[in-house]
Formats: structure tokens, C-alpha cells, sequence
């Protein structure tokens, strides 16, 4: 089969192992974290965003998901974190404390979006802070596990 994601690493997925790897990789944290309710009723924002539609599709094939104005979960990810934890350093806060309560906290944007596309899930990419892209870039080049680390980082200095 054809191969739509390569690791750093070199190691290789196809369609159906990547949607595995993610599956897998949401409902770990979930664990992990020990997000689930009690009730085992997951409540989400109701959104028209792509983070919002795949966590909703993903947490479908195992819980009962329903949308509320106070909901239990985040659709945040690894990339907006990411963003968010830097932006605050570069303004001089390093007291911010990544989400406790976001299944897709380990996937980026990228594995997000694939996923949505090898899914067909259509919805609005989250907006970019521009600033912060940019100097990722920079630093991507030689770190490309580089929001993994600042998350890392981050969970490291709240630790103190």
C-alpha cells in the first residue's frame, strides 16, 4: 500500500495504519490522562472546526458523544499548545499550563488535517498565528519534533 506518513525515524503507515496510529494515540491520552467521565459521556463545543469534527468521529467509535456549552473535553492539539506556550515566553510568561484536558494534545496539525483528508471530514482549519509559524519554521529545520518539545518543556518547568 501506499505510504502517507513518514516518522523521523523513517518508519513508514499506510492509510488504514495511520488512522490506527491516531485512534490509538487519542484514546492513550485519554487513559493516560484519565479524561474519560465518569458516566463515560463525552461533551465537546460544538464546532464547525477540523480539531472538533476528527475528535468527535474518533471518540464516536467507543463513547457517546454529545455537544455542550460546558463540555468535558478540548479539541485543542499539539500544534495550537505549542503556539500558545511559546507566545506566552516571548511575552515573559512561563507559568502557563498546557491543556489537562485535550485528547489531541500528542497530534499536530498536520496528522490532524491528514487524518480529516484520509477520512473525508471537512471543517475549518484553525487559524495560524502567523508571528509564531514563522519562527517555527526556523527552528523546524533542525528540530522537527519541536512542538513536542516546547509541551514537553513546558510540563517540565510547571513541575518545579
Amino acid at each position: 500500500m501506499k505510504t502517507v506518513w513518514k516518522f523521523t525515524n523513517q518508519r513508514e503507515l499506510n492509510k488504514n495504519q495511520f488512522i490506527d496510529y491516531v485512534q490509538r494515540k487519542v484514546f492513550r491520552t485519554i487513559r493516560k490522562e484519565q479524561m474519560l467521565p465518569k458516566n463515560k459521556i463525552i461533551t465537546l463545543r460544538k464546532s464547525n472546526s477540523l480539531n472538533t469534527l476528527v475528535l468527535k468521529e474518533i471518540l464516536e467509535t467507543k463513547f457517546e458523544v454529545r455537544y455542550n456549552t460546558k463540555p468535558n473535553l478540548s479539541s485543542d492539539n499539539l500544534s495550537q499548545s505549542a503556539e500558545e506556550i511559546f507566545e506566552n515566553i516571548i511575552k515573559g510568561n512561563f507559568n502557563t499550563k498546557p491543556k489537562t484536558n485535550a485528547p489531541l494534545i500528542q497530534l499536530s496539525d498536520k496528522e490532524i488535517e491528514l487524518y480529516a483528508k484520509l477520512r473525508n471530514i471537512k471543517g475549518t482549519s484553525r487559524k495560524q498565528n502567523k508571528k509564531i509559524q514563522d519562527l517555527f519554521k526556523k527552528f523546524l529545520i533542525k528540530n522537527q519534533d519541536l512542538e513536542l518539545n516546547i509541551l514537553k518543556a513546558q510540563t517540565q518547568l510547571n513541575k518545579k
